[in-house]
């Protein structure tokens, strides 16, 4: 009966461990369902990857083709245009050495006309006609020898020589350095957090701080102006110190973004032109001039104009490759201070020392006045004002810093507005804002006034620097830069605009 009993126990203990590991299995067999999937998935993920590898590569020459076009274009472009330098000197010297020629002719031929008569007259003439012709011929000696010592002193020999600029003997030196392969991999499993360079200075800082312009604004005038209040996201701080090569700690007076997002800087104080990326990192090498600067703006992809202390705008040229080069300057009839783009061909500046405030000047060289708008009869000092101008709106705008004042003028109409406000204090850079609005730093109030061109306060947006002294927005209204002028705490800060 024990011996049954046991038999019978170790028959249902079976029947259960066999019910258990008919789970089990059923449990690993969905696990081994599942993981199949994932590794479908994981060569599904290899042939995507490796269809957008050959995607990119085939790509490659392409983008190099294009480049090279580009470079092929500028080649063509010189080389015209040092041909038609090349004849045009050539002309002049022809025209001088011609007129040098036509007088010496006429000489040698007075030496011929009086030859034959002196010959005949040594051998046959009377003593006075001998007398005669030899004091003739004295004067005629004394001058032609003045003509042919003033002749000699004149000669100039001419040559022409191509001299190519020191980027462009770096660029072939460089050979295999010229472009570069950026490869990277990105892991989309998991959210991974981008690391950036921080070369400019260590205490570089992201802040997540979201304010809305409304700040500070009346009711009245926000429900009554037509355009968008907009909200502010600080993305990027940077503290600017002095580095290595500077003389003196940076001043960024002028600020623009290029089309492609790079930002173009220039530090007045130590006389150089930078770029920067979207984290306010410096790209590629600096361009140092011997004078100083004040403002700039970019007049196409690779075309930048730059404004300086001595009458003249220097058109620089920049490569994709951040490599930045002088092409031509311009000299101006008279100070010019900031600058921006009215059209593709024309620039605004500010002027000082110069009974007219604001002036017209296109890309080569010619200037012209507003001469619809009806300024104020006051000369302006350096610093002491800058513009810009609202294309769409016709409208040109003229911060005052010492009568706390900005002015919007309609060149199309004359018409003019003159705006006040207790949060227009010191006002310097002024940029176009959102929806063809207007941006002016308020300096004595560290923040950032919102105006329409009618002259509208928006609202006013308090900055975490001292002195914000320029700014500037991205073409698509997604991004503003804005720089301080204190000493010792000068700051560039990057925000996003929604």
């Amino acid at each position: 009966m024990c011996v049954h009993t046991q038999e019978v126990q170790k028959v249902n203990e079976l029947a259960s461990l066999s019910s258990q590991e008919g789970l089990e299995l059923e449990d690993l067999n969905h696990m081994h369902l599942k993981l199949e999937t994932e590794t479908c998935s994981i060569i599904a993920d290899c042939n995507l990857s490796e269809a957008a590898l050959s995607e990119t590569n085939a790509n490659i020459p392409k983008q190099v083709d294009e480049m090279k076009d580009r470079i092929i274009e500028i080649f063509d472009k010189t080389k015209s245009r040092m041909i038609e330098e090349a004849e045009n000197f050539k002309a002049e010297e022809m025209k001088r050495l011609g007129e040098r020629r036509k007088v010496t002719s006429n000489v040698n031929e007075d030496i011929h006309e009086l030859l034959p008569v002196s010959s005949a007259l040594v051998k046959h003439g009377t003593p006075q006609q001998k007398y005669i012709i030899s004091h003739i011929m004295k004067e005629k000696i004394k001058y032609i020898e003045t003509h042919i010592t003033e002749q000699r002193n004149k000669h100039i020999t001419s040559t022409v020589a191509l001299n190519f600029s020191k980027q462009l003997s770096s660029l072939l030196k460089e050979e295999d350095g010229i472009v570069k392969l950026n490869t990277e991999r990105h892991l989309t499993h998991k959210d991974v957090v981008q690391t950036y360079s921080t070369e400019i200075q260590e205490s570089s800082e992201v802040k997540e701080e979201t304010t809305n312009l409304n700040k500070d604004c009346s009711t009245d005038s926000a429900q009554s102006a037509p355009n968008k209040q907009a909200t502010m996201e600080l993305l990027v701080s940077v503290d600017f110190k002095q580095t290595g090569d500077d003389l003196v700690e940076p001043l960024l007076s002028g600020l623009d973004f290029l089309p492609d997002g790079r930002l173009v800087a220039v530090d007045s104080w130590n006389c150089k032109c930078l770029i920067l990326d979207d984290r306010l990192q410096i790209q590629g090498t600096s361009y140092k001039f011997k004078i100083y600067l004040y403002e700039v703006v970019c007049l196409s992809q690779c075309e930048l104009a730059v404004t300086t202390n001595r009458k003249t705008v220097c058109l620089l040229y920049l490569s994709s490759y951040n490599v930045i080069s002088l092409t031509r300057q311009i000299s101006t009839s008279t100070n010019v201070f900031s600058i921006c783009c009215m059209t593709p061909t024309t620039m605004v500046v500010s002027t000082y020392d110069d009974p007219r405030p604001v002036r017209m000047i296109n890309q080569t060289g010619v200037e012209s006045d507003f001469d619809r708008v009806l300024f104020n009869k006051k000369t302006y000092k350096l610093n002491d004002s800058r513009c810009t101008y609202v294309p769409s709106k016709n409208t040109l705008v003229l911060t005052d810093r010492d009568t706390h004042t900005v002015f919007m003028f309609d060149t199309v109409k004359g018409t003019s507005r003159e705006v006040t406000n207790e949060n227009i204090q010191k006002p310097r850079g002024a940029c176009v804002g959102p929806g063809d609005t207007v941006l002016v730093c308020s300096m004595a109030k560290n923040s950032i006034v919102h105006l329409t061109v009618d002259g509208d306060i928006l609202c006013t947006y308090h900055v975490d620097m001292h002195y914000p002294n320029t700014l500037c927005m991205k073409n698509d209204g997604s991004r503003l830069v804005v720089s301080g002028c204190r000493n010792g705490m000068k700051k560039l800060m990057m925000y996003k605009l929604s």
